[in-house]
C-alpha cells in the first residue's frame, strides 16, 4: 500500500495584522493561529473517521520538514490541513475553518491564496468556500457530508478531485459577494473536503491557506436624471416617465421616500413612474434609489396634472310617444352625469311634456365640470283595445284580436287573430298596438283556463264470476260511464277483463276521463271426488281438487283420514283458487254396519260320527269355515280327535261379521274302555222309547246327550251326580234314522249309536 509524506506539527509565529472585532474589513495572514479563536474564527473537524490532526494547523515549512513556506511573512505564517484529518484509507475529510461574523453586502470581496505540495506523486485535494447567512451561527452540521447553515457554495477548488486540479504554487482566488437580497449577517467557511482520503487513500495530501482578505463594498455617489419638475400629466390619461441613475451596484431599486405621487400613479422598482392620474394639481415628492449592496441616493421631483378637454356628448335621442312611460335618459357620455330640462326629473324624461331640450352636466372623477345639449321629439299615441275577458277549459283554443292601431303584438307568444292553446290558470294578455308613427298603446284581456277536473274512476277491481261490481267516479259533479254502466249502481260483469271509462264534468263544464279495470275470474272447477261406501270402523280420506285450498263441512280436514258413523252423509267441500274465487262440490259417504253374528255351542262328537250339518250360526245365509268343515258340514273323521274352532261368517252390504264355536271330537272307545262304568241302551233299534241305564262308579256328574248324525242335539239332560243313571227317552216324535247317545261323566265320554224306525 502506498504511503504519503507525513508532516509534523508546525511551530507558532507572530501576527501579521491584528483583527479588530468591530471592523468590517479584515486581513488574516495566519502568523499565529492560536489567536484565531480570540479574533472570532471557528474550527470543526467532521471527517469520518477522525484522524490524528483534528483541526487546521500552523503551516509547516521545509525547515521543519514541511513541504513549502508561507505566501508572505514568516515561512510558517499560513494555516494548513492534510490527509491526517481522517484515518484509514477510505475516509472522508470534512475539516472546517470559519471566519468571524460579518454583515455582508453585494460587492464585498474576499481574496485568499492557497496551494498544495509540488513534489512527488499528486494525491488530489479539494477545498470549498461556503457562505452562511444565519448571523453568527457556526453550525456546520454533523457528519462528513453535512454543511449545516453553510448552504451557499461560493467556490470549489478542484471539485472533481482530479490529479493536477489543485494549484501547486501559491495562487490568488477572488470572490465577490452577489445575489443577497439585502445586507445580511453571516460567516464564510473554508472547508477541506476530500473523499477516498486518509494516509492510505487515493486522494488527499497537504494544502495551505494564506493572506485571507475581506474588503467590504464602499458606496459610491449616486446621480439621478432627470431632476426637478417632470413632464405634466392630464387627469384620466395614461402617464409614464422613466428615471435613470449612475453609481449603483447591480440593478437599482427606486422608491418614493417623501411626499406623494399624483393619485393613480406608481413608481416601479426599476424607476418608471406610470399610471393614470386621478386628481389635478401639482404634486411634490422625493425618490430614493438603492443598489444591491444597500447603498442609496435621493432626488426631489414635482408633477403637475391638469383637466382634459370637454369629453361630454349626448348620443341620438329617441322619438317618443305621448303615452310612453317616463324615459330613462342614458345617452349622456361619459356616464355618471346629470340631466335637466322641461319634463326631466331624477334622470327620466316624461313624454307628456312634449318635444323638449335636454341638458347633460358631467363632472369627471378629477373634479373637472363639463356640459352639452340635445333635443328629444314626442308624437301622440293611439288608443288600443284588447277585447273582452274569456273563460275556457284546458285544451280549448282561444283567439285574441286587438283594435285601434295599425299592427298588434301580444305578449306570451300570442299572434293577433291566430288561435292558441293557453296554459292552466288565469293569464292577463297584453296587446301592444302600433300606429303609423310607430307610437304604441297597450290593453289587457284576461283569459282564465280552468283545469280539467281530476276524475278518479276508482281502483282496479278483481272479482269472481257472479259477484256484483259497483263503479263510482269522484272528483267532479256528474259522471258518465261507457259499457252501459250507471255510476254507483251495481252490475254483474262477464268473465274476463274490461277497462271501463268514466267521463266526469265539473261545475265549470270542464270534463276529464279516467279508467278502471275490472277483471272477473272464472270460478274454479272444484271436485269433491267419487261417492264412497265403506263398512263401520273403516277410515275415509276426502281430498278436493281443481283449486288451491279446500274447506270441508262436518269437521273434515282435506286429505286427513277420519272414521265416519254408520249411515249416509253428504260432505261438501269449498275450494278456493289463487284468485280467491270459490266453488263447491259434494260427495256421499255411506257407512254400512257390520252384521251381528251368533254361533250356538256345538256338542262333542265321536271321531266315528257321521258328518254333522252346521246350522247353529245366525243370521242364516252365512258360511262356515275351519278344520273338517266343507259345504256347511263338519266331518269329525276329517277333523280328527281334538278340539276344533269353527268360524261362521255373514256378509251384508259388503260388510262382513263372524262368530266362532268349538267342537270336541272324541275317540269314543266304548264300554270296553271304561271298566269303571257300564252303559245299557235298549231297545235298539227302537220305535217309541229308549231306556238308558248308566252305572257311575266314578261318582261324577253325568249328562246324557242325543244328537243326529249332523250334530244336531235332539235331547239332553242336565249334569247330575248319580251313582246309577236310569233315563227313559221318548223318541216317538223323532225322525227315523241313526242317532248318537253320548254319556258325559267327568272327563270320560261314552258314545253309542242307536237306530230309530
Amino acid at each position: 500500500m502506498k504511503r504519503k509524506l507525513l508532516y509534523g506539527l508546525v511551530l507558532s509565529a507572530g501576527l501579521s495584522m491584528p483583527f479588530t472585532g468591530n471592523s468590517q474589513a479584515f486581513t488574516e495572514n495566519f502568523d499565529n493561529i492560536t489567536t484565531l479563536t480570540g479574533s472570532g474564527w471557528f474550527q470543526q473537524n467532521n471527517s469520518a473517521p477522525a484522524g490524528t490532526n483534528p483541526v487546521w494547523f500552523q503551516g509547516n515549512p521545509p525547515s521543519t520538514g514541511g513541504p513549502f513556506i508561507a505566501y508572505n511573512g514568516a515561512d510558517n505564517a499560513y494555516i494548513a490541513c492534510n490527509f491526517n484529518s481522517t484515518a484509514g484509507g477510505s475516509g472522508t475529510i470534512s475539516n472546517w475553518l470559519v471566519t468571524p461574523n460579518r454583515t455582508f453586502r453585494n460587492g464585498d470581496v474576499i481574496t485568499f491564496y492557497t496551494r498544495k505540495y509540488d513534489i512527488g506523486q499528486d494525491y488530489p485535494d479539494r477545498m470549498e468556500v461556503r457562505l452562511s447567512t444565519n448571523g453568527a451561527s457556526t453550525n456546520v452540521g454533523t457528519g462528513a457530508t453535512a454543511v449545516g447553515d453553510f448552504t451557499t457554495l461560493l467556490t470549489s477548488i478542484n471539485p472533481s478531485l482530479i490529479v493536477g486540479g489543485y494549484p501547486r504554487q501559491w495562487t490568488l482566488y477572488t470572490i465577490t459577494i452577489s445575489g443577497l437580497p439585502a445586507p445580511t449577517s453571516g460567516r464564510i467557511a473554508f472547508r477541506y473536503f476530500v473523499t477516498a482520503a486518509g494516509p492510505t487513500g487515493t486522494n488527499s495530501d497537504y494544502i495551505g491557506l494564506d493572506n485571507v482578505v475581506y474588503t467590504p463594498y464602499v458606496c459610491p455617489a449616486f446621480t439621478m436624471t432627470p431632476g426637478g419638475a417632470l413632464a405634466g400629466g392630464t387627469a384620466g390619461s395614461a402617464y409614464s416617465v422613466s428615471l435613470t441613475q449612475t453609481g449603483a451596484l447591480g440593478a437599482p431599486n427606486y422608491a418614493v421616500t417623501a411626499g406623494a405621487l399624483p393619485p393613480g400613479m406608481t413608481l416601479s422598482a426599476s424607476g418608471t413612474i406610470s399610471g393614470t392620474p386621478t386628481a389635478t394639481g401639482t404634486f411634490n415628492f422625493s425618490v430614493t434609489v438603492n443598489d444591491a449592496s444597500g447603498c442609496s441616493g435621493a432626488q426631489n421631483y414635482s408633477i403637475t396634472v391638469v383637466c382634459a378637454a370637454n369629453p361630454t356628448s349626448i348620443s341620438t335621442l329617441p322619438t317618443l310617444c305621448s303615452n310612453d312611460a317616463p324615459y330613462t335618459l342614458t345617452q349622456g357620455s361619459p356616464a355618471g352625469g346629470t340631466y335637466s330640462g322641461t319634463g326631466v326629473a331624477g334622470g327620466q324624461f316624461d313624454p307628456a311634456a312634449g318635444t323638449q331640450t335636454i341638458t347633460y352636466d358631467y363632472t369627471d372623477p378629477y373634479g373637472c365640470p363639463y356640459s352639452t345639449n340635445a333635443t328629444i321629439t314626442v308624437n301622440s299615441a293611439p288608443t288600443v283595445g284588447a277585447g273582452v275577458d274569456q273563460a275556457v277549459c284546458d285544451g280549448d283554443d282561444v283567439i285574441l284580436n286587438g283594435s285601434g292601431a295599425v299592427s298588434y303584438t301580444w305578449d306570451n307568444s300570442v299572434t293577433d287573430g291566430v288561435a292558441f292553446n293557453p296554459a292552466l290558470g288565469t293569464v292577463v294578455y297584453t296587446v301592444t298596438g302600433t300606429d303609423a308613427n310607430g307610437c304604441m298603446d297597450t290593453d289587457d284581456v284576461s283569459v282564465t283556463v280552468n283545469a280539467l277536473p281530476v276524475v278518479d274512476a276508482g281502483a282496479d277491481q278483481m272479482v269472481c264470476d257472479g259477484d256484483d261490481v259497483t263503479l263510482s267516479g269522484s272528483g267532479t259533479v256528474s259522471y258518465t260511464w261507457d259499457n252501459s254502466v250507471t255510476d254507483g249502481v251495481a252490475f254483474s260483469p262477464a268473465v274476463g277483463t274490461i277497462v271501463y271509462t268514466v267521463t266526469g264534468t265539473d261545475a265549470n263544464g270542464c270534463m276529464n276521463t279516467d279508467d278502471a279495470s275490472v277483471t272477473v275470474n272464472a270460478l274454479p272447477a272444484v271436485n269433491a271426488g267419487v261417492d264412497q261406501t265403506i263398512c263401520a270402523g273403516d277410515d275415509v280420506t276426502l281430498s278436493g281438487s281443481g283449486a288451491v285450498s279446500y274447506t270441508w263441512d262436518n269437521s273434515v280436514t282435506d286429505g286427513v283420514a277420519f272414521t265416519p258413523a254408520v249411515g249416509t252423509v253428504v260432505y261438501t267441500v269449498t275450494g278456493t283458487d289463487a284468485n280467491g274465487c270459490m266453488n263447491t262440490d259434494d260427495v256421499s259417504v255411506t257407512v254400512n254396519p257390520i252384521p251381528t253374528v251368533a254361533f250356538a255351542a256345538l256338542s262333542n262328537a265321536c271321531v266315528t260320527h257321521a258328518p254333522i250339518t252346521l246350522t247353529q250360526g245366525t243370521p242364516a245365509g252365512g258360511t262356515y269355515s275351519g278344520t273338517g268343515v266343507s259345504g256347511g258340514s263338519f266331518n269329525p273323521a276329517t277333523a280328527g280327535v281334538g278340539t276344533h274352532t269353527i268360524t261362521y261368517t255373514v256378509t251384508q252390504s259388503g260388510c262382513e261379521g263372524s262368530a266362532q264355536s268349538s267342537i270336541t271330537v272324541d275317540a269314543c272307545l266304548g264300554i270296553e274302555s271304561e271298566s269303571v262304568q257300564t252303559l245299557s241302551i235298549f231297545p235298539n233299534p227302537a220305535t217309541s222309547e229308549l231306556n238308558v241305564v248308566f252305572e257311575n262308579t266314578a261318582a261324577t256328574d253325568v249328562r246324557v246327550v242325543m244328537e243326529t248324525t249332523d250334530g244336531k242335539i235332539v235331547y239332553q239332560t242336565a249334569a247330575k251326580a248319580l251313582s246309577v243313571f236310569n233315563d227313559k227317552i221318548n223318541v216317538s216324535d223323532f225322525s227315523n234314522g241313526i242317532y248318537f247317545i253320548r254319556i258325559e261323566s267327568g272327563a270320560a265320554s261314552l258314545v253309542q249309536r242307536v237306530i230309530l224306525n
